[in-house]
């Protein structure tokens, strides 16, 4: 998809301009114009053709024109949509933007299907529809229906909500942070993130991707263009959809269908982008990486406070977000034991005590600036009677400017701190309200770094030793199996997609029942869970259908029964998200004396056996080998696609390479069980696995 001319357009028409300024046609024309767009502009309504609008000419059609036009405004409502692309389309217009609403968002999928394909089958790069619009600082263009217009700068955001886009566009002005591109996708019948990335890779006014996406056209693809982005440009990320209801929602808003949360999840951390659930988040890191670039965002924080309390519980913040209270060099504490009163803490969190002026600040940024072991500092202040609330916030700055530390400050409460605020934002230093988003923002980054990092080479990364204790544990004490918490542990080293899931002891059952009711309605599966039960039907170890307290109940007792019986110590009961609507396949391991891994693939469930279409093959192979073993059985002909209906083979592709990792990556692995490993239209889910020693 070429995208030059829709980005720097040179001829430009806008239908459904009016005389009337405050129709939205009108608008959009009237913001190109303030703008100052230097290309052909052309207004069209057959109301005012051969007349003037807003000083310029004004045209019945499109075909009126004989040159192409670069790029065609659509804002008129959508029943009349069809036959403008037509007249677009007899123009040999090359990018088209249809602004209005009335498509498959309240339902209209036929109409959007329809231009759509006009679309497609002419070459026309098609935006849209139901969008705000696009905004190009650098190409003097604001072709939207936006109030206000960004100054230029290296941030390209892009949003399937055009109301998010103008709360970005209002805080923005606020934080005097400028954009090189603004993109509102609306319904994503054309154009989408994937061409936008493709095009804009390396286009260099562009240094930081941010995206609020309520679906992907190609999440495959997507990830992958990403992972080669994101070691060079921070990419940000603000998906809904966490709930059902925001699938709900999302779907009704934009006519899309939200992907599977978990699993994004888990691929945007493993590609090194920034993940945020929140606006208030992903403001925080455009601030920072727009402030602050260049900076160090490494792990290692060190907590500069007035007071204890709020030291502590940052502390605890901290941790929560993977952030590394480091440890201060020996010189650094001499130095501040030097310097400081002596009840001040000179450890991490550095506590300076409720009534430090801003001469305690600065001295104790001075000698933490020069701890080699600090990536980022974080600056907490709450108003005491003594407290130099301006003068500090001006050393933060200075301090922050001065030195490759990422240094941010969080004043906490509210009129007495409103000025040194005040001095940060002007400064343009980052701060927070409150602790805990300030631990999540550097959380964020600092993780970010270390995923990129693991990414680089994926085929080289170092074997966990804490997986090995596993297995030299599992050894000594004999066990058939790991333990089903280790296998966890297991799954999310390795990135596969599992339903969500927690072990608890049978007497635990209060515990037991906050987490079920965390997945209520949705269904769960109630099974016991011990190295030494390996097909858990045999002594009525599970039970689905779990959808309420009263079955919960009944299950929980008879599995606590089954247990008493059985006589095996230490048997845990395991509640798992039921996963529905799927195949249920069967991915094993088992070692050969002779051949060493050998992969299973085939028909799971409980009848695995009676219906025994399964296949073999020896390992190590390629990755392009296991489509083939999957096409030799079956339920294989089935998941590759069989009247109509389609199954996620290529999440199910991915799986099998992994287990692959895993089992070459320790050898001292006998066998793996995966049965059933479900495969629905997108995902291929481990419903149960078993890693046998």
């Amino acid at each position: 998809m070429a995208l030059k001319e829709f980005f720097h357009p040179k001829s430009l028409a806008v239908v459904g301009v009016s005389e009337n300024a405050e129709k939205l046609g009108s608008v959009v024309f009237q913001n190109i114009l303030d703008a100052n767009f230097k290309g052909n502009l052309i207004a069209v309504n057959p109301k005012h053709s051969g007349e003037q609008l807003y000083e310029r000419d004004c045209i019945a059609r499109i075909t009126d024109k004989i040159s192409p036009f670069d790029l065609v405004v659509v804002v008129v409502p959508s029943r009349f949509t069809t036959e403008i692309i037509d007249d677009c389309i007899l123009n040999k217009t090359k990018n088209i933007i249809i602004i209005s609403a009335g498509f498959s968002e309240i339902g209209n999928i036929t109409l959007e299907t329809e231009i759509k394909e006009k679309c497609e089958t002419h070459n026309i790069n098609l935006l849209g529809p139901n969008c705000l619009g696009t905004i190009f600082p650098y190409a003097n263009l604001n072709a939207s229906f936006s109030d206000g217009y960004p100054k230029k700068g290296n941030i390209c955001f892009v949003s399937q909500s055009g109301a998010i886009c103008t709360a970005i566009l209002d805080w923005a002005a606020k934080k005097n942070i400028g954009f090189s591109h603004f993109i509102s996708l609306g319904n994503k019948s054309g154009i989408s993130e994937i061409e936008i990335i493709e095009t804009l890779a390396k286009n260099k006014t562009v240094e930081i991707f941010a995206f609020y996406l309520e679906s992907l056209k190609n999440g495959t693809k997507f990830l992958e263009l990403l992972k080669k982005i994101s070691p060079h440009k921070p990419v940000i990320i603000l998906e809904p959809g966490k709930s059902e209801k925001a699938k709900i929602a999302s779907s009704s808003h934009t006519g899309s269908l939200a992907p599977n949360f978990k699993i994004l999840e888990k691929a945007y951390k493993n590609a090194g982008i920034l993940q945020v659930f929140s606006m208030r988040e992903m403001f925080s890191l455009l601030e920072i990486l727009t402030y602050q670039k260049n900076k160090n965002f490494g792990k290692n924080l060190a907590l500069l406070t007035n007071a204890g309390g709020v030291g502590v519980l940052t502390s605890d913040l901290s941790e929560e977000n993977h952030l590394n209270l480091v440890e201060l060099e020996k010189k650094t504490q001499k130095l501040l034991r030097k310097h400081l009163p002596k009840e001040a803490n000179i450890k991490n969190p550095i506590d300076i005590i409720g009534d430090a002026k801003a001469d305690r600040y600065e001295k104790s940024l001075e000698i933490l600036c020069a701890d080699k072991n600090i990536d980022q500092i974080l600056v907490l202040l709450t108003p005491q009677r003594t407290t130099e609330i301006k003068r500090t916030a001006e050393i933060i700055a200075q301090y922050s400017k001065s030195s490759n530390k990422n240094i941010t400050a969080s004043f906490i409460g509210g009129q007495k701190v409103f000025s040194g605020k005040e001095i940060l934002k002007s400064k343009k230093i980052p701060s927070f309200d409150f602790p805990v988003d300030a631990t999540k923002v550097l959380g964020l980054l600092a993780n970010r770094k270390q995923n990129i990092q693991e990414f680089k080479n994926p085929e080289k990364t170092i074997r966990s030793t804490k997986i090995e204790e596993f297995f030299k544990s599992a050894q000594q004490k004999k066990l058939k199996s790991l333990p089903q918490k280790e296998v966890e542990f297991i799954i999310n080293h390795y990135g596969f997609d599992a339903p969500a899931s927690q072990n608890f002891d049978p007497k635990d059952i209060k515990k037991a029942i906050i987490f079920a009711n965390s997945i209520f309605p949705q269904k769960v599966v109630l099974k016991i869970s011990s190295p030494d039960f390996l097909h858990k039907t045999d002594i009525k170890g599970v039970f689905l259908n779990i959808d309420t307290k009263e079955k919960f109940l009944s299950a929980w007792k008879n599995l606590k029964y089954s247990i008493e019986i059985s006589g095996v110590l230490n048997a845990q009961i395991q509640i798992q998200e039921q996963i529905a609507n799927g195949l249920e396949i069967i991915l094993g391991v088992k070692t050969d004396p002779n051949f060493g891994k050998i992969l299973l693939f085939g028909q799971g469930g409980i009848f695995t056996e009676i219906f025994a279409d399964t296949t073999l093959t020896l390992l190590p192979k390629k990755k392009d080998y296991f489509k083939k073993m999957i096409q030799e059985t079956n339920i294989g002909k089935i998941l590759l696609g069989i009247r109509g209906q389609t199954f996620a083979y290529k999440p199910l592709i991915e799986t099998m390479e992994k287990i692959q990792k895993l089992v070459l990556d320790f050898p001292e692995i006998s066998a793996i069980d995966g049965n059933p490993l479900i495969i629905t239209k997108d995902r291929a889910i481990l419903v149960d696995f078993k890693i046998l020693c």
